[in-house]
């Protein structure tokens, strides 16, 4: 992505955080969706899904079950006997590479792996081995640099003991 492209990026969810936080947009209402965004804003895919990803990272927005972004953080979660196996192993995936950086095996701004590796070494999809990256991102276990990937984020931003493991 460029860094024009990247500027919109900002603009755009800047502009949605702005009617979030002022209550134009409600807790519980739906965020225009990214065909929305791309009609409204003249961007491209890649772009308007970048904006709903900021808008989670900054926790005003959260995915439902039924893949649909909504304001506010994300609330109770559905009992863990209900929990899907694909979530379940998600769970697993971030827990033993958050204990690998906790304990200092991936060094801070160190790549934690690529999704390759995440594939190889644990034997799930593309889609799983993308979501263990973002839920990594989202967690303050990584940070994600567009076109390089994923690094291990200072201690500074890990969550609290027990956090995403």
């Amino acid at each position: 992505m460029t860094a024009w492209a990247w500027i919109l990026v900002q603009r755009v969810t800047d502009e949605l955080a702005g009617r979030i936080t002022s209550g134009e947009l409600a807790p519980g209402a739906p965020v225009p969706t990214e065909a929305e965004l791309q009609n409204t804003h003249s961007i491209q895919p890649a772009q308007a899904y970048w904006i709903w990803r900021q808008l989670q990272k900054r926790r005003l927005a959260h995915m439902t079950r039924g893949r649909v972004l909504v304001v506010g953080p994300p609330g109770e979660q559905w009992p863990s006997m209900w929990t899907p196996p694909i979530e379940r192993r998600i769970a697993e995936v971030v827990g033993v590479l958050a204990r690998r950086i906790r304990a200092g095996e991936i060094a801070v701004h160190e790549r934690v792996a690529t999704q390759e590796q995440l594939r190889s070494e644990f034997g799930i999809s593309r889609e799983v081995a993308t979501e263990v990256r973002y839920r990594l991102e989202d967690l303050g276990w990584a940070y994600s640099i567009p076109h390089y990937g994923i690094f291990a984020a200072p201690a500074d931003e890990w969550p609290v003991q027990g956090g995403g493991e």
